[in-house]
């Protein structure tokens, strides 16, 4: 799905791939539910975590994956953008297109002293 058109609304939300794939996906369903524009960042491991700790399995492209869990949680057109590990190009990934916050759910030692450091 494409991205919001005002990035600056949109919540970050970052799945690691930490046990508790559960609770981000959570917190994304009720994000939705409040009608929040929604960036997802998936790491690869966190899709293995998906798939093991839950009874979604998610497809392999980040729009696929957009398309499967907006339908699954009942976004609007352009509510949820999924952005893979590898994709370079996010809105997020650019100083000039932050979101108006981030969470990482679930989230792993690794991904914490890294965002520390």
């Amino acid at each position: 799905m494409d991205a919001p058109a005002d990035y600056r609304r949109a919540i970050a939300l970052a799945m690691t791939g930490a046990s508790g794939a559960p609770y981000g996906l959570r917190l994304l369903q009720q994000l939705i539910a409040a009608g929040e524009p929604v960036y997802l960042m998936l790491s690869k491991p966190a899709q293995v975590v998906i798939a093991s700790e839950t009874d979604l399995n998610l497809p392999g492209r980040a729009l696929d994956i957009a398309r499967c869990l907006g339908e699954h949680y009942g976004a609007r057109a352009g509510q949820l953008s999924v952005f893979g590990q590898d994709e370079w190009t996010a809105p997020v990934a650019s100083g000039s297109a932050t979101a108006r916050a981030m969470v990482v759910c679930p989230c792993s030692m690794g991904t914490v002293s890294s965002l520390a450091n």
